[in-house]
């Protein structure tokens, strides 16, 4: 007779876990270390290089810089809903740690897929943690972007453009000034443009977006096909009918 089963099995990760494998945790947060690296680097280059609002052809009809401030998430949704962004970040995060934890220490794939939005989500959660910035915009309409620091006799607001270490000199306004300026907000630095204006003025692809968007957008396109190719291999097939009863 055959040894009764728990109607509640623990799942057992095929291959062992990748939680105990060295190689898995060396794939997969080297990804994340290295990606972060990048997203971060690149971006202070570009708007210490090109500042706010510069340009540069990299390639025609191709590939461009163009600095640009982000309030919002993923390619500019949802601008100014820093918070809820910041939130769903840490879920993110969360959910990529569970995974890689659940996974076989053979699914390379997954952990590299995993370590890119871990590197872009927390890409751009820095960004909207130490990006606070105020947006004036001027009588013409023309809209810039301002650290805010009080002078040392705590009687002057100064405004410097961002990027601050760069020798632009401050606005200094009276301290009462403050109180007309919106709110701080945490802004994305995106500078990525692939120019898509390919007959008069209408863009097929509008977006400016960072390396942190697109590793974010590899790693979940990569984990989408790895799922759909894993859920095609486990589809069960039909049982077989029973056998005819014998008389």
């Amino acid at each position: 007779m055959a040894a009764p089963t728990s109607a509640n099995p623990e799942p057992v990760v095929s291959g062992g876990s990748a939680l105990r494998s060295p190689a898995a945790h060396l794939r997969f947060w080297l990804v994340a270390g290295l990606g972060l690296a990048l997203d971060l680097w690149s971006k202070h280059w570009a708007f210490h290089t090109l500042h706010q609002g510069g340009r540069r052809v990299v390639i025609k009809h191709v590939l461009e810089f163009q600095t640009m401030m982000n309030s919002g998430a993923l390619f500019g949704v949802g601008s100014g809903m820093t918070t809820l962004f910041l939130l769903a970040s840490l879920m993110a995060l969360g959910l990529v740690l569970w995974m890689f934890a659940s996974s076989s220490r053979r699914n390379w794939l997954l952990h590299v897929a995993l370590g890119g939005i871990l590197a872009g989500a927390a890409g751009n959660m820095y960004d909207r943690i130490n990006v606070q910035l105020v947006e004036l915009r001027s009588p013409s309409g023309h809209v810039r972007f301002y650290e805010t620091k009080t002078s040392d006799d705590g009687k002057y607001l100064r405004l410097y453009e961002y990027p601050a270490e760069t020798d632009n000199e401050p606005i200094q306004r009276p301290i009462a000034f403050e109180k007309e300026l919106p709110p701080a907000a945490g802004h994305v630095r995106d500078f990525i443009k692939i120019p898509t204006k390919f007959w008069g003025d209408q863009e097929l692809w509008p977006w400016v977006f960072n390396v942190a968007d697109m590793l974010l957008v590899g790693g979940v396109g990569i984990l989408a096909i790895r799922l759909w190719r894993d859920r095609g291999h486990t589809t069960p097939k039909a049982a077989d009918p029973p056998p005819p009863a014998k008389a």
